[in-house]
């Protein structure tokens, strides 16, 4: 009797680690997919932003190229989107220091663009993307003033750099 249990129970952590590379492999196969595609090689590169506009409940914050540093006391941020599905965003202060940097993974979806920030927290964002020329648009909700509710509406504007 207690062999056939035995039995089920091997059987049973065969099958989990079965389903479970399976399930790493669909994941794997549908991130590189959705790294592909014209959207997904335009958006590969590094962009600095130009335009931000964030509504907030009933409060609105913009910064453009006239008003960044001032508004926002940092430099333009820096995203690197590489071609593995990775990316980095780096900020620097007034004095050029790097004081903070995001990284994580990117998708795209037909028009989304979906990022998901492992360092240094953890969070996913999807803003509708469109590119025209060297400038990328995205608008999306995220989770701005810190109330853990991406209910802020995110509109910006990103040059490509050369």
């Amino acid at each position: 009797m207690f062999g056939n249990c035995i039995y089920f129970v091997e059987n049973v952590n065969m099958y989990r680690s079965i389903l479970l590379l399976l399930a790493v492999t669909i994941c794997m196969t549908s991130t590189a997919q959705t790294t592909r595609g014209p959207l997904a090689q335009a958006l590969t590169g590094e962009w600095k932003n130009l335009y931000v506009k964030i509504n907030i409940r009933d409060k609105v914050m913009e910064a453009d190229s006239s008003n960044w540093e001032e508004r926002l006391h940092i430099k333009p941020i820096h995203t690197y989107f590489n071609k593995d599905g990775s990316y980095r965003s780096e900020y620097r202060n007034l004095q050029d220091s790097l004081v903070r940097v995001a990284s994580g993974s990117w998708a795209i979806e037909g028009d989304t663009l979906i990022m998901n920030e492992t360092k240094p927290e953890v969070s996913r964002s999807k803003f509708q993307l469109l590119i025209e020329q060297d400038v990328a648009t995205f608008r999306g909700l995220i989770d701005f003033d810190g109330d853990g509710k991406a209910d802020d509406l995110y509109y910006g504007r990103q040059r490509k750099c050369h």
